[in-house]
Formats: C-alpha cells, sequence, structure tokens
C-alpha cells in the first residue's frame, strides 16, 4: 500500500505545494497535476457538484500519478468522510472544525481501531486493492497515512486552537479565510486588521504546538514570502483561478495588440 509523501515532507520541516480541483473534474487532469510537480490537490466537495464517483475516478489516477488526493467533503457526517477515505482519497480537509470535541469525534470515525471505530473495509481503492496478511498492520498504515487537516473559519476555532492542535491524529490546520473574514465581521476583506491579527494567532498557537500550518497563496511571490515565514501547507490557488487569470490575460494582450477594445 502506498505511503503519504506529505508525512515525510513535514518531518523534513519541508512545504507541501499543491492545489484545489473545483472545476475540472476529469481524471487526466490529476496526471497533469503530478506531472507538473505538484504534491497534493485537494478535491473540493463541500462547493462543487463533484459526485463520489467522479471524485474517486480523479483519486485512483492521482494515486497512480504519485500526487496526494486530498477531499474537502461536503460535510463532517462519518459517511461524508469515510466514503471519501475508502474511495481513494489519502487524507482529508475538515471544514470549520470549531472544538477539540469535534476533532476528536472526526479522528474517532475516521481513523481504525484502537485510534477509532472507522468501518473496517479491507481491500478497495484505499488499500489500492491490496489486502495485507495482517489486519492489525494494515489498518495501522492506514491510520498513519492518512492526513488530517483542520479548517480554522470562525473566532470559536480561534479561541480553541491549543487545545485542536493537542487531539491525536491531527497533521496540520489551515486557515480559510473567507468563511473566517465573515465570522470575524468583514466578508471578503482577507487584509484587514482583524484577520491579520487571525493569521498571527494561527501562526503562534501552531508554531508553539510543532503543527504544520497554512492557507492558500494566489501568487507565487506571496508563496515564496510565506513559505519563508515557516508557511508548509501551501495550496496554490485553484484550477479555475489558473484558467481565467491565463486566458484573460492572453486574450487582453492579444486584443489590444491587434487594436481590438
Amino acid at each position: 500500500m502506498l505511503e503519504n509523501p506529505l508525512k515525510a515532507l513535514w518531518q523534513a520541516d519541508k512545504p507541501a505545494i499543491g492545489t484545489w480541483a473545483t472545476l475540472v473534474d476529469h481524471p487526466k487532469f490529476m496526471r497533469l497535476l503530478a506531472t507538473a510537480g505538484l504534491d497534493f490537490v485537494i478535491i473540493e466537495m463541500e462547493h462543487t457538484d463533484f459526485t463520489l464517483k467522479e471524485v474517486s475516478a480523479q483519486c485512483l489516477v492521482a494515486r497512480g500519478a504519485g500526487l496526494t488526493p486530498i477531499v474537502r467533503p461536503p460535510g463532517l457526517g462519518d459517511h461524508d468522510m469515510t466514503r471519501a477515505l475508502d474511495s481513494g482519497a489519502m487524507g482529508l480537509l475538515l471544514p470549520a472544525i470549531d472544538t477539540p470535541e469535534q476533532l476528536e469525534r472526526v479522528m474517532r470515525a475516521t481513523k481504525y481501531h484502537p485510534r477509532g471505530e472507522r468501518i473496517l473495509n479491507s481491500r478497495g481503492a484505499h488499500t489500492d486493492y491490496q489486502k495485507l496478511k495482517s489486519t492489525a498492520e494494515q489498518i495501522a498504515h492506514l491510520n498513519a497515512h492518512t492526513v488530517m487537516v483542520a479548517m480554522v473559519e470562525s473566532q470559536v476555532s480561534l479561541d480553541n486552537l491549543p487545545e485542536i492542535c493537542a487531539v491525536d491524529g491531527l497533521d496540520a490546520v489551515m486557515i480559510g479565510p473567507d468563511d473566517l473574514s465573515q465570522a470575524l465581521g468583514v466578508p471578503g476583506e482577507l487584509s484587514h486588521p482583524l484577520m491579520v491579527v487571525a493569521r498571527e494567532r494561527v501562526i503562534e498557537v501552531c508554531s508553539a504546538a510543532g503543527v504544520p500550518w497554512g492557507f492558500s497563496c494566489q501568487t507565487i511571490a506571496d508563496g515564496q514570502a510565506w513559505i519563508d515565514e515557516g508557511l508548509r501547507w501551501l495550496p496554490f490557488a485553484n484550477d479555475a483561478a489558473v484558467l481565467f487569470n491565463q486566458f484573460s490575460e492572453a486574450a487582453g494582450a492579444l486584443k489590444a495588440h491587434a487594436g481590438r477594445s
């Protein structure tokens, strides 16, 4: 069975670089991202119409190409999470984690014995259809190589962050800037002083706890600057943004050159 390369990157104190799949659901896109050199892709189910069947195909190709597929599930219901994992996701991006008790419940549902009570399925996409002779060895491997990233998206989450970071099984923390800005009363104002304070809180708490932290960056320069500050989880833009930015720049430049307004 596969090992999760994100674990090794973080153990070596190196950043994991990825992106989001929010628009393109074709499995070939996963191969393209892997060939481009990315470490992971977040397959978005919270804000897209991706079906579980489409997500499963994306995960299958990503795994085979050496790209770590992380799914953001549509919710935190047990089957929202376990079906994504059984479909081949090598980790979950957990939306709106507000309390350590909430995260503990998630861990119980998504980790196998002895850490949790995840429904046992010994052969499937998540095991690359392999089945080890020792069930204990197999579930220990899956527990160790399933990455769990908690999203901070509220003031409650910020207040409880030290306790959230102490939950066994948490691998990284990500700031969800849009929902967090709304929760702080400044929707969409991502550079507002309240957002700066919130970001500094996450960095301080996570750094003290030894938990990798990060957030999406929209430019290479921003990503480089935040890596220098210690960021270790970096989803770069998303498929829709990259396509729009590249094509809109090209269209504007070529039309201008042709004398078109």
